[in-house]
């Protein structure tokens, strides 16, 4: 087992806590995710942490919309606030914890970020990006291969958005690898899943290729994970897809350097 990894949360967790009251809207929280760069809000109130809201959940409200609108105001009542759809507990870390602790609760929570605590009150947030960085830091040079997801979820160029919605919230996943025949050509996210609400269903039913991300990086298999990191980083992405003579092969996000963490 490495000792790299028993250095305490607060030398990497963000000293900045973004976080916002239950009363806030859910169209200032998607701002604040566009604008801040960012998939998570913790909730506080009187200083206190009471939930938590991601993309994920603002994905499963735009689901329902898309699908059928009545039937959301009738089964559950319209949400505006992110009270209505926080998640709660949420999953916290003490600053002095070590980063393979912060780790192990990442899988084992299987979450991309952990609310940072001192003395119980919410101070930072240490996120899989935070893990990213230790590794470029520490010059991991373990190749990519060693850390892929094989199973990679995906869409063709010329799949309408309705269907990337809906495999994106089946999958349980952050993005789908939108792919021209068997090459890469770009992502769809929940960001363009969120913002594909707006949409007529008549225009939902364009080629996902209408809006996908073409933010890809595509790197070898056998690139060093310090070198991975750093392009993921320099380039903010959230996965790096990995390839083999010219094929994907797999993706990498940053729950799976989490995972690595663990395992080194």
């Amino acid at each position: 087992m490495s000792s790299a990894w028993n250095i305490p949360v607060r030398d990497w967790a963000s000293s900045e806590l973004v976080a916002i009251p239950p009363e806030t809207s859910l169209a200032d929280a998607q701002s604040l995710f566009e604008s801040r760069g960012i998939s998570a809000l913790p909730i506080v109130e009187h200083g206190a942490l009471v939930g938590i809201i991601s993309t994920t959940d603002l994905l499963r409200v735009a689901r329902i919309e898309m699908e059928s609108p009545r039937a959301l105001a009738r089964v559950w009542p319209p949400p505006h606030a992110v009270k209505d759809v926080m998640r709660s507990p949420v999953f916290t870390i003490d600053r002095g914890a070590t980063l393979r602790a912060a780790a192990e609760a990442l899988v084992a929570h299987r979450v991309h970020r952990l609310v940072v605590t001192s003395a119980g009150a919410p101070v930072g947030v240490l996120s899989t990006r935070d893990i990213a960085r230790a590794i470029l830091e520490k010059r991991v040079d373990a190749p990519l291969e060693r850390v892929i997801t094989t199973d990679v979820i995906s869409v063709q160029v010329g799949d309408s958005i309705d269907v990337a919605v809906g495999r994106l919230a089946d999958g349980n996943v952050h993005g789908l690898v939108v792919l021209d025949g068997a090459w890469p050509v770009g992502v769809f996210t929940h960001t363009e899943a969120i913002k594909a609400r707006s949409l007529p269903s008549g225009l939902r039913a364009m080629p996902v290729e209408q809006i996908m991300s073409y933010e890809t990086i595509c790197m070898n298999v056998k690139t060093p994970l310090y070198r991975v990191a750093g392009h993921a980083m320099q380039m903010n992405v959230r996965r790096i897809l990995a390839v083999d003579d010219r094929k994907l092969v797999g993706i990498m996000t940053g729950f799976d350097l989490a995972r690595f963490v663990t395992m080194d």
